[in-house]
C-alpha cells in the first residue's frame, strides 16, 4: 500500500489532507484544554461541548451545497482554493489567539468548520478518480492512517502550545504561528494535485440551505450499501465525538491529570486509529470486508466499558493536585487506561476504514461527492447529537464515567444488531484470520475471482475445515452445501443456518431432499450469491481426488452462472484430515504454520462444463499437492 505514497496521483493529496487534519486538532485540541483549565467548571464542560458541536454545525447546515460544488467543478482546482480559505481562516484564529477572547475563538472554530465541510466531499470523492478499484482499500487505509498521524501531532502540539510549563510566559503567538503555517504549507502541497475531472459539470447548483440539506439526507439511500456504510460511519463518529470531546473533562475529574496528560491520552487513541487503519488493508487483503466492522464494534466497547471500571477505582483518588505525566504513569492502574484509549482508536480504525470503502465503492460516479457530503450531514447530526446528549446527561446529574458506560452498552447493542443482520460477513472474517493464524495460507489467482454476481465455486474435499479454507480466500462470504448430517448437530445449528448453508442429503438416503438443496443453489444463484460446493462428496480417505457427481453438472445447466474451480494443497496429514481414518484424531492439531494454498483457476461459464471437464480443472489446478 506504501508505493501510493511516492506517487503523484497521491502524495500531494495525501500532505495536504494531512496538514489540513493536523491544522483542525492543533486548534481544537489547544482550544479545548485553554477552556477546560482556565475557565470555571460548570462552565467549561458545557463550552467544551459546545465548542465541539460549532465545529460539527456547518456539515449540518452546508454539506448539501458542498457536494453540488464539488461535484460540479474539477476537483484539484477546487481543492487549491479552498486550502486558500484555510489561510485566510488562520489568519483570524492568530488574531484571536493574541488577544485572547474564548467567544471569538469559538467563531473561528465554525469557520473551520465550514472550510472542512468544503473539504470533506472532494477528499472522498477524488480517490476513486486517481486509485484504480484495488487500491481504494489501501488509499482508505492511508488516508486513515494519515489522518489520525495529523491528530497526535496536531493534539501533541496544541496541548504542548496551551502548557505553561512548556510555553514561556504562557504565550499564544507560537500557537497562532504554527495554525497559519500549516494552511500555508497545506496549500503549497494541493497545487501539485494532478487534475480530476468534474462528475457532472452540467449541474445547474441550488443554495437554499436547509432545501439541500434534506435532499442530501434522502440521497443516502442511493442504495442499501450507502445507507448502511453511512449509518456505520455516522454511529462511529458519535460515538468517537464524545469520547474525544469529553476527554479534556475525564482527564481533570476523574483520574486528576493536568494537560499533559489529557494531551497524552489523545495521542494514545490517535496512535491506536493510525495503527488500526493500516491493519486493515493487510486483515482484508486489500478488500472490503464488513466483518471486520463487526470485529472493531466489539471492541470499542469492551475497551470503552473499561474505562469506566478502571476510573471507578481511579476516581476514588484524594489527590489535591493534577498529576503531571510522570505522577500519572507512577500509577499502575493508569496504564490501564493508556491501554484503553490506545485499543478504542486501534478498533475504531479497523471499524471505519471498510465502511468508507464501501461508500466509495457503491456510489455513482456523477453524485460521488453529493453521496461523500449526504454522509457527512447525518455524520453532523450524529455528533451534535452526541453533544446535545452529553450535555443532557450532565444535566441529570451523571458523570463522565457513567456515560461512558451508557454509551458502550448502546454501542454494544448496534453491533449486536449488525450480527444479526449480516452474521456471514462476520463469520468470513473470523475464518480468514484463524486460517492465517494457524498456517502459512496463500492464495494464488486471486485475480480469477469475479468482482459480483452470481458464483459458482467448486472444490476439491481434503479437510473438516475447507469451508473456512476456501472462505479465508475469497472477496465476500460463501454459502455452502453441506452434508444435512452436519447440519443438525444441535450444538452447531444455529451457525450453519445463520451462514445461510444448504444442508443436502444423498440421492441413495432420501432423493427429494436431495433435489430440495440443488433447487435452493440453482434458487440461491439466481438471486445473485456465492456458493461453494465440494462435488466430491465426502472427504478423501487417501489424499487423493473423488470423481465429481453429477449434481455439480446439473446445478451449472440450469442456471446461467459463472463456475469457479479451487483447488486446495496442504492439508492432506493434518489432524482435520482423514489421514488416519478418520478425522480430528490424536492429539490437536498437528502441522500448524504448514504451508497450505488456495489456487484458484479461471471462471468457465456454466454451459460450457460438465462434472468431469470441473474434476479435470481442479485436478490440473492441485497438481501433485495434497
Amino acid at each position: 500500500m506504501f508505493h501510493l505514497l511516492k506517487e503523484r496521483r497521491f502524495a500531494p493529496f495525501f500532505i495536504s489532507m494531512g496538514l489540513g487534519a493536523f491544522n483542525d486538532n492543533l486548534y481544537k485540541s489547544a482550544l479545548a484544554i485553554l477552556i477546560a483549565y482556565n475557565l470555571p467548571r460548570e462552565q467549561a464542560d458545557l463550552l467544551v461541548q459546545a465548542s465541539a458541536g460549532l465545529f460539527i454545525l456547518p456539515f449540518f447546515l452546508f454539506s448539501g451545497i458542498s457536494g453540488q460544488i464539488c461535484d460540479k467543478f474539477e476537483k484539484a482546482k477546487l481543492m487549491r482554493l479552498i486550502k486558500v480559505l484555510e489561510i485566510v481562516i488562520m489568519f483570524l484564529a492568530a488574531i484571536g489567539l493574541y488577544f485572547g477572547h474564548i467567544y471569538f475563538l469559538m467563531f473561528v472554530l465554525f469557520l473551520m468548520g465550514l472550510q472542512s465541510t468544503l473539504f470533506g466531499p472532494v477528499k472522498y470523492s477524488i480517490l476513486p478518480q486517481h486509485l484504480k478499484p484495488a487500491e481504494l482499500l489501501a488509499g482508505n487505509g492511508l488516508v486513515s492512517m494519515g489522518t489520525f498521524i495529523a491528530i497526535l501531532f496536531g493534539t501533541m502540539c496544541g496541548g504542548l502550545l496551551v502548557t505553561k510549563d512548556f510555553v514561556a510566559n504562557y504565550s499564544t503567538v507560537p500557537l497562532g504561528a504554527g495554525v497559519l503555517l500549516a494552511a500555508i504549507f497545506g496549500a503549497i502541497a494541493a497545487y501539485f494535485i494532478p487534475r480530476a475531472a468534474a462528475s457532472d459539470p452540467d449541474l445547474k447548483i441550488k443554495i437554499n440551505p436547509m432545501a439541500e440539506t434534506l435532499r442530501a439526507i434522502k440521497l443516502s439511500a442511493t442504495n442499501s450499501s450507502t445507507l448502511f456504510a453511512i449509518l456505520g460511519i455516522s454511529w462511529f463518529w458519535f460515538f468517537g465525538f464524545f469520547f474525544m470531546a469529553s476527554l479534556p473533562s475525564y482527564t481533570r475529574d476523574i483520574i486528576m491529570g493536568g494537560e499533559a496528560v489529557a494531551t497524552f491520552l489523545l495521542t494514545s487513541i490517535s496512535i491506536g486509529m493510525g495503527i488500526g487503519s493500516i491493519f486493515t488493508n493487510r486483515i482484508c487483503d486489500g478488500e472490503t470486508k464488513l466483518g471486520l466492522v463487526i470485529m472493531g464494534g466489539m471492541g470499542l466497547s469492551i475497551f470503552s466499558a473499561d474505562l469506566y471500571f478502571t476510573g471507578a477505582t481511579t476516581s476514588s483518588s484524594t489527590t489535591a493536585t493534577l498529576l503531571s505525566l510522570s505522577g500519572f504513569f507512577a500509577q499502575v492502574t493508569n496504564w490501564r487506561v493508556v491501554l484503553d484509549f490506545f485499543m478504542i482508536g486501534l478498533w475504531g480504525g479497523m471499524y471505519i476504514v471498510p465502511l468508507y470503502t464501501l461508500l466509495q465503492e457503491n456510489s455513482p460516479a456523477h453524485i460521488g461527492s453529493r453521496l461523500i457530503a449526504s454522509n457527512n450531514i447525518i455524520n453532523a447530526i450524529f455528533m451534535v447529537s452526541a453533544a446535545v446528549f452529553a450535555m443532557l446527561m450532565f444535566a441529570c446529574g451523571l458523570n463522565i464515567l457513567q456515560i461512558f458506560l451508557i454509551v458502550s452498552g448502546l454501542n454494544l447493542a448496534i453491533t449486536l444488531f449488525i450480527l444479526y443482520k449480516i452474521p456471514e460477513f462476520f463469520y468470513h472474517i473470523v475464518a480468514s484470520l484463524l486460517i492465517k493464524a494457524m498456517y502459512r495460507y496463500k492464495v494464488i489467482g486471486k485475480e480469477n475471482i469475479p468482482k459480483s454476481g452470481a458464483l459458482l465455486v467448486v472444490s476439491n474435499h481434503v479437510s473438516f475445515i475447507d469451508p473456512f479454507l476456501v472462505s479465508a480466500g475469497l472477496h465476500r462470504p460463501p454459502r455452502f452445501l453441506m452434508d444435512k448430517a452436519y447440519f443438525d448437530i444441535k450444538a452447531l445449528q444455529w451457525f450453519f443456518t445463520s451462514s445461510k448453508s444448504i444442508p443436502v442429503t444423498p440421492k441413495k438416503i432420501n432423493p427429494e431432499l436431495m433435489e430440495q438443496a440443488l433447487q435452493d443453489v440453482i434458487s440461491g444463484l439466481k438471486n445473485g450469491d456465492m456458493i461453494t460446493i465440494f462435488p466430491e462428496g465426502f472427504i478423501t480417505r487417501d489424499g487423493q481426488m473423488i470423481a465429481f457427481k453429477e449434481g455439480v453438472e446439473r446445478i451449472a445447466k440450469e442456471v446461467d452462472v459463472q463456475v469457479l474451480p479451487v483447488a486446495i494443497c496442504g492439508m492432506w496429514g493434518s489432524w482435520f484430515s482423514r489421514v488416519k481414518g478418520r478425522g480430528l484424531k490424536g492429539l490437536p492439531p498437528n502441522r500448524l504454520w504448514a504451508p497450505v494454498q488456495l489456487r484458484i483457476g479461471k471462471a468457465l461459464a456454466s454451459q460450457e462444463v460438465s462434472a468431469s471437464g470441473l474434476y479435470q480443472e481442479v485436478l490440473k489446478l492441485r497438481g501433485d499437492a495434497l
